[in-house]
């Protein structure tokens, strides 16, 4: 944490959509400055033309309360009924100060609110306080808080002084993690003690990886799914029959019967040799849940166990989220993502699509039918925007060539708007597990 002093009493800040710099700014402070005795939360209210920001205010205080339970700091919520007239913004900001007694210092974190609150309250203030004013800003290029009147003092990157747990940065945006089926409950829920079962159905999938044949896995699943191979009980001879590609050549299809082989016992498909498990096909064995792990789970679960493997903080990284908005049901939001990975307070949302379309007889690759994947990159810096606003980054994990991941990439940013350093996809030859990580860990954590 910084070593800098700072004394005024009294920090505003304005709460626009997001309470993630709000909150960071007001715990910097709190830990910086001793004299700190309130922090007034200006929130908007609700009109015919935008959505109030009281609940974002509600929960910056409540989890900063729950945070400094020994602290006498003061949370206050006061509320601008226009936030689109200067007078009224001026006003109102200069009132509810006034309304306190005494001379102080007082400073302003324009960092949230609009553009109209920023400019007049920071007016109001100034005009109100004199050489009691202050003001700063978060800046999400370096993520360090920048000081009007003293340009000089170097907070250093707050990434590394704020810490959020994830329970509370799901809290500032009033939602909860919903309990239900994901693509990988089947991998979470197998009964595996010592971990041992996971870590090898994992480390297969990083095999298949460094030898680019991570497209067996789809070519194997649509090859069951045409033979209907999990849709009612099967003879051994159709079973045979459909899978009789992969045993003629067994020497290239060695990783894959490795992978398959690795599953707990009742949902062995084979074991290492190629030799097909004929009890474990059929909708009797093959639950729906393992299904879905199949089908593109198995990516979600590889991608947060390279992170996992490599990240110290084991908190930071959880697979699977799948968030609605708490309380009032009429404006409630309800999303998933993928893998969200944790720097400090700055977050990153992960989406992974294996969706991929090859015309065998012309030999090419092309982007899937429907914009699956686009609009999984789409969802992606929307929802991680959502939860962590200007600072979030955002990865989609693809099993696409590089130059159909590159082209992605491209075009998803030029709609989109995200900077260099906020987006990037990842293509079938990014997914090795050691450059993966480089990858990933330059993008989330340089």
């Amino acid at each position: 944490m910084s070593s800098q002093k700072y004394d005024f009493i009294d920090l505003i800040l304005l709460i626009g959509t997001n309470p993630l710099p709000n909150y960071v700014v007001a715990k910097y402070f709190h830990n910086t400055n001793k004299t700190l005795e309130r922090v007034w939360l200006i929130y908007s209210e609700t009109t015919d033309f935008y959505q109030g920001t009281e609940q974002y205010a509600k929960d910056i205080k409540k989890v900063l309360e729950k945070e400094f339970k020994e602290s006498d700091v003061r949370y206050l919520l006061y509320n601008l009924s226009d936030i689109s007239r200067a007078r009224t913004i001026e006003e109102r900001v200069a009132k509810i100060l006034s309304e306190q007694s005494g001379r102080r210092k007082v400073h302003l974190n324009y960092t949230g609110g609009t553009k109209a609150m920023s400019v007049h309250a920071y007016r109001a203030l100034e005009k109100e306080f004199g050489e009691g004013f202050s003001a700063s800003y978060l800046d999400a290029r370096d993520y360090r808080i920048k000081f009007d009147k003293n340009p000089d003092i170097d907070t250093g990157d707050l990434r590394k002084a704020i810490q959020l747990e994830m329970p509370d940065l799901f809290s500032l945006h009033n939602s909860e993690i919903l309990v239900g089926s994901t693509n990988n409950e089947y991998f979470e829920a197998i009964s595996d003690l010592d971990g041992s079962i996971r870590d090898n159905i994992m480390q297969s999938i990083a095999d298949l990886a460094k030898e680019e044949k991570l497209l067996d896995l789809r070519e194997w699943l649509n090859t069951a799914n045409q033979g209907e191979l999990f849709s009612g009980e099967k003879s051994k001879g159709e079973i045979e029959e459909t899978m009789a590609i992969f045993n003629d050549n067994h020497h290239e299809n060695e990783l894959l019967f490795n992978y398959l082989s690795k599953f707990p016992d009742n949902d062995r498909f084979c074991d290492k040799e190629g030799n097909w498990s004929y009890r474990n096909f059929g909708k009797n064995k093959n639950t729906k849940q393992l299904n879905k792990f199949l089908s593109g789970g198995w990516l979600e679960a590889y991608v947060a166990w390279v992170i996992g493997n490599n990240c110290k903080d084991q908190n930071s990284v959880i697979t699977n989220i799948h968030l609605k908005t708490k309380g009032n049901k009429s404006v409630s939001k309800d999303f998933e993502i993928d893998v969200l990975a944790k720097n400090g307070y700055q977050i990153c949302g992960i989406s992974c699509g294996t969706s991929l379309k090859f015309t065998k007889d012309q030999q090419k690759e092309t982007l899937p039918d429907g914009g699956k994947l686009k609009n999984k990159g789409f969802e992606v810096i929307l929802r991680s925007s959502q939860i962590g606003g200007d600072e979030a980054r955002s990865v989609l994990v693809t099993l696409l060539n590089p130059k159909l991941a590159k082209d992605l990439e491209d075009d998803l940013k030029a709609a989109t708007g995200a900077g260099q350093d906020k987006f990037i996809v990842l293509g079938r030859k990014d997914l090795p597990a050691e450059k993966m990580w480089k990858k990933l860990k330059k993008h989330i954590y340089g």
